[in-house]
């Protein structure tokens, strides 16, 4: 007959495990610190606009918001209606077209609203711009678009049925 073997204890040592874990729910913890922090510093840091609000449908145009889109590109910012082409220097001194927009928007926020596109290789336009709508009360969206698309202001006029005034 056989004999069976005998076992050996084995000790597991779990002190490198644990302290890794620590390790992990420090880290875990100081990433939840930091997004609350940015949440508390600015609450109003991003707002998320619907669609549905802001046009009411086709027959619907007395309650239609009217949208202006400001077109981050790489070399500079193209406003519409209008196709305004503002450069970086521009975009810098006071009373530009980008504020000038922004202003009218703001006067009639009732009415309008403002759409910014952003295309790649624009981060420091669209820095600028977001820094400027921050600082006022205006409902805005933001849409990521490829770097040819290319914005035909008549199509989009007749596709929500208002009228430029």
């Amino acid at each position: 007959m056989a004999r069976r073997k005998a076992y050996e204890k084995i000790d597991i040592n779990v002190e490198p495990f644990l302290s890794i874990m620590a390790i992990v729910m420090k880290l875990i913890s100081l990433i939840m610190v930091v997004i609350v922090m940015r949440i508390a510093v600015n609450p109003k840091a991003k707002r998320v606009v619907a669609f549905a609000g802001l046009y009411e449908g086709k027959g619907n145009v007395e309650n239609a918001k009217i949208p202006s889109y400001i077109d981050c590109g790489e070399n500079n910012v193209t406003i519409y209606p209008g196709a305004k082409h503002v450069s970086w220097e521009e975009l810098q001194r006071p009373g530009n077209p980008v504020d000038q927009l922004l202003d009218k928007v703001e006067a009639h926020s009732a009415e309008e609203y403002v759409v910014v596109m952003v295309r790649p290789k624009s981060l420091k336009y669209y820095r600028a711009i977001r820094n400027r709508i921050a600082k006022r009360t205006v409902d805005v969206g933001y849409d990521a678009v490829d770097a040819d698309f290319r914005v035909n202001w008549d199509e989009a006029t007749k596709a929500l049925q208002v009228s430029e005034d």
